[in-house]
């Protein structure tokens, strides 16, 4: 259960800013920032088991942000992979490419997912359901926007709305002190009163108190957890800042990657 923050056209230093939580099985192995394509450039973090990336970003600062769309059942793993349609669709090079690309797929053959993307002038939410005929694309306003597992402004993350409050009341005069306030956002493993968590299913894998840890920004179970961060920053046609904390924000330090962005094609 991933959480992508989005601050878009608020700030006078960068147009876009993004700051990400990576939930996942800590069995599940992944690699740090690398370059995933090189002509054209894509870079992000890789999914082990099945290629790809949650979060990745082209040279000209177009960017895409991948959650999974929650589900109580088991995924299909015959399906083609969520995390190589983020490569494919930044390879496009521009929003209107992402917006082409996604309107050319089929929602069936993928396992549900949602997108949040941009180019540091417009920004973008993208959901495909397998019984939708099509990817749905939203345009977004200017302002803060949370995307976990499911559509924008849903009332089964209400850590989303913690987020975007926390994200919103800031006022930064400068990059590194919006960055520290990212960090502190991102760290925050505290959880939900018990009365806060929607129910869930009786047949669910996991029980309430499990859905009530998952409800915190960084997620701390035996078994399941925040294993990575990214804070990024895009203007129009440039990568401004590009940080990546190989394990939870809480106990790891961030990296600066952005030249990555900036290798020879």
């Amino acid at each position: 259960m991933c959480t992508i923050i989005v601050r878009h056209r608020m700030d006078e230093f960068y147009s876009t800013i993004i700051a990400s939580n990576r939930d996942e099985f800590y069995d599940r192995s992944a690699s740090a920032p690398a370059v995933l394509r090189a002509q054209p450039l894509v870079v992000g973090g890789r999914d082990e088991r099945e290629g790809g990336t949650w979060f990745g970003l082209s040279r000209n600062g177009l960017f895409v942000g991948l959650t999974n769309q929650r589900s109580f059942g088991a995924r299909n793993d015959s399906l083609r992979s969520r995390g190589q349609l983020v490569v494919d669709t930044l390879a496009e090079g521009s929003l209107e490419g992402v917006e082409r690309y996604l309107r050319g797929i089929d929602p069936a053959a993928y396992n549900e997912f949602n997108l949040i993307f941009g180019d540091g002038e417009e920004l973008r939410a993208a959901y495909a359901r397998r019984d939708g005929h099509e990817v749905e694309i939203e345009r977004l306003a200017d302002g803060v926007h949370v995307l976990c597992n499911d559509r924008l402004g849903s009332s089964e993350f209400p850590k989303a709305e913690k987020a975007r409050a926390r994200v919103m009341a800031v006022s930064p005069d400068t990059w590194p002190r919006l960055k520290r306030h990212l960090v502190e956002v991102l760290s925050d493993g505290s959880l939900p009163d018990p009365s806060e968590v929607p129910p869930i299913p009786p047949d669910a894998p996991f029980d309430q108190e499990v859905a009530r840890h998952l409800q915190a920004i960084c997620v701390n179970t035996p078994v399941y957890g925040t294993v990575s961060s990214t804070i990024a920053a895009v203007t129009p046609g440039r990568v401004e800042q590009y940080w990546f904390s190989e394990g939870p924000p809480s106990e790891s330090s961030f990296e600066d990657v952005r030249s990555l962005t900036q290798a020879p094609e």
